[in-house]
């Protein structure tokens, strides 16, 4: 059974394929298009993993769009199905009129079939999707669902529990109660942009500053139910209301002072207070959902889907605000990972495709290039460079020497965060790389954390984490022990803490190598590991984008599989 899996006029559009119940491949569009975030149709991604796996488009059996607009059909359109303009409109239209004589809408998910050329389609509500990027891409055979984001058709959080094949949601939260308008709100009035930027203003939030006063205002403008819901004050927030600019009110900017922040502002302290009260605000409202989830399904297991859980700062405290034992975050929780979510969920719940459980779900699954593609690349844009065949080992020694070096190796990573193979690599030593890499390669904000990659069996003697920890997406942030706070500057965010990745040889060998090595030659089993790419650009996918983008930075060293490049000397020469 082959799945195809979209998430199509979404914020970041991709395609993922799902051969026999198992994810073959996966990308983002705009890995292709160099548009970040584009919301346009991933023909280019579909291309990709079409090609990939030796299928052309007549080998699909199903397609799964990751929305359902047949949700709308809960109230008859007479305007549009009425009066149509075109006849393309006959794809609504007539439905819609069908609809009002049926005994029951759709709900879930739509089937339609439009011709022999086409498989038949799957229109999958978007939260349904979240939850099954969650569960199926979990190794857990039960878990609670919990989803949560700025909305999706109409529900912004859903309440689910998953066993074997296929799962429930027995509860959820509609617009215009909403955590992740919540915290798109408060982005904006920070002079972010919302559903963009919300990564920033939780760095933000980790500053050392008295928020006491502006967090409980923030808290007086919504109420945590008895129900386990969230209500919003809407004379606050406006966000529901697609039709009206800012998402929200004056009465939100009198409450808390009077002040809406222009983009490009310097940094204040109101700024970081307000940042550090919408965190924590954000923070009580999500183990709220928790304490509701956990009282209903009284599952120790838990997973969790939906943008709002990007946020690695919370993610890193979930099991110490609830009662749950075990906790699993996909490596796309956000829209991107939708594609996934819609063709598991197809091949699954709707096909009764078995489930294997994998040991853990890779999420290198894009765009590869061999050495013998990258040396062409080289020599047809006239760049000196040197071969090294154990090129982990040479890279260690150029982060040892203080250098930072672009990675490009293997399979691209789905998702938003770089996890090796498209990385920017450092010595997290070094108390000035910080600022070099912020400021002379990424071109973005100086208060901008970076992340630790740590060998996972080494992660409990520098990080206050539990036996076994697991963060292999970069998901979670957790405190740096104090005693390695001066030790490792570059990547100890000014609250003591890290967002990590920990690495094994079976997650990925390449970058547990040159951790690896770097630790024989420093005594360190830690790096500094950001996203190959400039502020404002997608992460590079291909040999031409890490050589544009490394001759357009500040960037020195850059390795591509085994060629390295150093723009200070000419190897031909």
């Amino acid at each position: 059974m082959v799945v195809v899996g979209l998430n199509s006029g979404e914020i970041n559009s991709s395609a993922a394929l799902v051969v026999n119940g198992i994810v073959k491949n996966a990308a983002q569009e705009e890995r292709f298009n160099r548009q970040k975030f584009t919301s346009q149709f991933p023909s280019s991604a579909l291309d990709f993993c079409l090609q990939d796996a030796g299928l052309s488009f007549k080998d699909c059996d199903y397609v799964a769009q990751a929305w359902n607009p047949g949700a709308a059909w809960h109230k008859f359109d007479g305007l549009r199905s009425v009066h149509r303009r075109d006849r393309a409109e006959y794809f609504y239209s007539i439905p819609d009129n069908l609809f009002k004589h049926a005994d029951r809408i759709p709900g879930d998910w739509v089937q339609m079939s439009f011709s022999s050329e086409l498989p038949p389609l799957y229109f999958v509500k978007h939260h349904l999707s979240h939850a099954a990027n969650a569960f199926f891409m979990s190794q857990m055979e039960e878990a609670a669902i919990l989803t949560c984001d700025f909305r999706g058709e109409f529900e912004c959080t859903t309440f689910g529990m998953g066993q074997g094949n296929g799962f429930k949601i027995f509860d959820k939260q509609q617009l215009p109660h909403s955590l992740g308008l919540l915290y798109a709100t408060f982005t904006e009035l920070l002079g972010y942009k919302p559903d963009n930027d919300e990564w920033k203003v939780m760095a933000l939030s980790a500053f050392d500053v008295d928020a006491s006063k502006i967090t409980e205002k923030i808290k007086t403008t919504y109420r945590l139910l008895e129900n386990g819901k969230l209500e919003l004050d809407e004379s606050y927030y406006k966000g529901a209301h697609i039709d009206t600019p800012k998402l929200y009110t004056q009465k939100l900017v009198d409450l808390l002072g009077s002040r809406e922040v222009l983009p490009g502002e310097e940094l204040d302290e109101w700024m970081l207070c307000v940042a550090k009260g919408m965190q924590t605000a954000a923070e009580e409202i999500a183990s709220h959902y928790l304490a509701h989830l956990y009282e209903y399904t009284r599952c120790e297991n838990l997973v969790v889907g939906g943008g709002f859980f990007m946020n690695s700062v919370f993610n890193g405290k979930v099991l110490e605000r609830s009662s749950f034992k075990r906790f699993q975050v996909p490596f796309a929780p956000s829209d991107a990972g939708n594609s996934i979510g819609a063709a598991l969920y197809v091949s699954h719940v709707i096909h009764g495709q078995p489930r294997k459980l994998p040991s853990w779900s890779s999420p290198y699954l894009g765009s590869e290039f061999d050495d013998q593609a990258i040396k062409e690349v080289l020599v047809r844009r006239h760049i000196s460079s040197r071969y090294e065949k154990n090129s982990a080992r040479k890279t260690a020694e150029l982060l040892a020497r203080g250098e930072v070096v672009a990675a490009f190796q293997g399979r691209m990573e789905f998702g938003d965060r770089a996890l090796g193979n498209r990385s920017i690599l450092a010595d997290p030593r070094s108390p000035e790389v910080k600022d070099k890499i912020n400021s002379a390669i990424k071109y973005r904000e100086s208060y901008r954390p970076f992340a630790p990659v740590v060998l996972e069996d080494k992660a409990q003697v520098y990080f206050d984490v539990p036996e076994g920890f697991k963060s292999h997406y970069m998901e979670k942030v957790r405190p740096i022990r104090k005693e390695f706070h001066e030790k490792l500057p570059a990547v100890t965010h000014v609250d003591g803490s890290g967002r990590l990745q920990t690495v094994t040889k079976d997650t990925n060998p390449w970058l547990f190598e040159v951790v690896t090595e770097f630790e024989k030659i420093t005594g360190v089993p830690i790096i500094l590991n950001t996203s190959f790419n400039v502020n404002g650009e997608p992460i590079v996918r291909t040999p031409d984008d890490a050589i544009s983008n490394f001759y357009n930075s500040g960037l020195e060293n850059l390795v591509l599989g085994c060629y390295f490049v150093d723009k200070r000397r000419n190897y031909s020469a």
